[in-house]
């Protein structure tokens, strides 16, 4: 699936300040990947944040049915149970968020990475790390309790950086779109509607840009990350175009940018569904465990005794076994709500 580039993660940042001084409500999880922080904004009442770490970042409009909450989870709560959001940033132009809550003893924070596989760190105000979702170990950096929290940087932040030109000479990439995705972190679809709008090939070389082709990107780019070309809500994306309905029509680049909105929309909409769908399975298999857990430890006492073979043929008219797979040692069975 597509994941949030620096862009996408600017414009939520700012869309989502209305949360800064509301108070943490309830906290819990789905995995250790996925964690819900309900809020209570005094003029907006409960907002619900979902945070999938190196995915996705957004106000739900209803929670899932609260988990066991693993230690993880204990932990945070421990920390962050009516505390109070301070603050809410983006590190830099990084795909990382930066969560700052307040008790009446201390601050904390709370990070979340949307970058390879993500993850989720609770800091001290100092950064020393308290816990993590992901322990993890890279030769520049770790993820470990009482290490200070260290991010990987990149050597452009576009928020800050007023002249690209220095950054494509110093591109070793076959094009400027990868350029554009890779080295200044726009991802690929900005990196490509950024060439749009400069009306500039995508493909074309880095070495073969001509000064006048640059200060067109420099252009455009401040005015993508001013001007937000797309509005990213909880689950809606918007057009923020201001131009003529007819031009709007007319003009190519519109066209791409109300293409990549469907795209994203659709995209959105097949998750909600495949996530309401998988949830639905879940609690049917944990409403039928004790039939399941039964049949299992029977499989597992027959196999002492008979083959995988024999099984299968002794099952052949079972009401609730419809197939045994003798080769994987696996079985399909037919539960119904």
């Amino acid at each position: 699936m597509k994941t949030l580039s620096s862009l996408d993660i600017h414009y939520l940042v700012n869309e989502l300040q209305f949360l800064v001084g509301s108070r943490v409500d309830k906290l819990y999880e789905k995995d250790k990947q996925e964690l819900t922080i309900q809020f209570y904004v005094p003029s907006k009442a409960k907002q619900i944040l979902k945070i999938v770490s190196g995915k996705y970042f957004y106000l739900a409009e209803t929670k899932e049915d609260a988990l066991e909450p693993s230690g993880f989870c204990m932990q945070l709560r421990k920390y962050l149970d009516s505390s109070r959001l301070r603050s809410l940033n983006q590190l830099a132009s990084e795909r990382i968020i930066e969560l700052v809550f307040e008790t009446k003893d201390k601050k904390v924070k709370l990070f979340i990475e949307f970058f390879s596989n993500g993850n989720i760190i609770l800091t001290e105000e100092n950064n020393m790390i308290i816990t993590a979702s992901l322990f993890q170990k890279w030769k520049d950096r770790e993820i470990k309790p009482k290490l200070k929290y260290i991010y990987p940087k990149k050597d452009y932040n576009i928020f800050e950086t007023s002249d690209i030109s220095k950054m494509i000479k110093d591109s070793d990439r076959e094009n400027i779109v990868k350029t554009l995705a890779i080295d200044l972190g726009l991802g690929g679809e900005y990196s490509e509607l950024l060439c749009q709008l400069s009306n500039i090939d995508k493909n074309k070389k880095e070495a073969d840009l001509i000064k006048d082709e640059i200060g067109s990107l420099n252009i455009n780019l401040k005015k993508m990350i001013e001007g937000n070309p797309l509005k990213i809500t909880s689950h809606k994306i918007e057009s923020e175009l201001s131009k003529d309905q007819e031009t709007i029509k007319e003009d190519p680049r519109i066209k791409k940018i109300k293409s990549i909105i469907q795209k994203q929309e659709e995209k959105i909409k097949e998750l909600a569904e495949k996530e309401i769908e998988e949830r639905e399975k879940g609690d049917l298999i944990y409403s039928k465990y004790q039939v399941i857990d039964e049949i299992l430890k029977k499989i597992k006492k027959a196999s002492e005794k008979y083959s995988w073979k024999e099984i299968k043929d002794k099952l052949k008219d079972h009401n609730i076994i419809k197939e045994v797979n003798a080769k994987d040692k696996t079985i399909l069975v037919d539960i119904k709500p």
